[in-house]
């Protein structure tokens, strides 16, 4: 995780590996956004085990030669510091991807990320600049609240439309009460949640 430097919530990095690779970890690549339907229509689906099987074909290679050799004549073209800026090439933004085995994964990696990374209320606070770190005064829960669900928040960019507002207020800095609570997060079906101790 990277801290500094990221705006109220820190930046999260997710890494794979499989036999086909030599057991190497390597970074997800970007996100592909562009088969959310597809991986809904999936998502009781087993996984193939191969990384790189396209589930749906969409690239056409002529089309995509064809906007890289106009993107590099735009590039390579002398122009007058004075002329008004060119727009991108509107080809550019829809770009059929093909949609892989290895985002699918991505997806599902993210989504049980979401919703299952929790820590303890009042462990991370704000600092000045808004950026994310932990709490150095925090010694942990107290016996009492220790095994209850609302003692927890949810480690991930804030979603509720109440907690984002706080963001904004100056006072956060001060605030152990920030993130998205694990207790009222919308979960469904409810009391999926249980802390039990060991």
């Amino acid at each position: 995780m990277i801290y500094q430097d990221r705006f109220e919530f820190p930046e999260k990095r997710f890494y794979w590996c499989n036999r086909a690779t030599g057991m190497k970890f390597q970074r997800f690549p970007a996100l592909n956004t562009q088969h959310t339907a597809k991986v809904d229509e999936m998502a009781n689906q087993p996984f193939s085990g191969e990384w790189d099987y396209i589930i749906e074909k969409c690239e056409d290679p002529e089309e995509l030669e064809a906007i890289k050799q106009r993107q590099a004549e735009r590039e390579s073209r002398e122009r007058d510091p004075l002329e008004s800026t060119e727009e991108e090439d509107p080809a550019l933004k829809s770009i059929k991807i093909n949609f892989k085995e290895i985002d699918r994964v991505h997806y599902h990696v993210l989504a049980i990320e979401n919703d299952c990374h929790i820590v303890p209320a009042g462990s991370m606070k704000m600092n000045i600049k808004h950026e994310l770190q932990r709490n150095e005064a925090f010694l942990g829960l107290d016996k009492s609240t220790n095994f209850h669900i609302q003692s927890y928040s949810h480690f991930r960019q804030v979603q509720s439309v109440e907690k984002r507002n706080k963001l904004e207020d100056d006072e956060i800095i001060f605030s152990k009460d920030f993130l998205d609570n694990a207790y009222d997060g919308g979960v469904t079906p409810e009391g999926m949640w249980s802390v039990q101790t060991s």
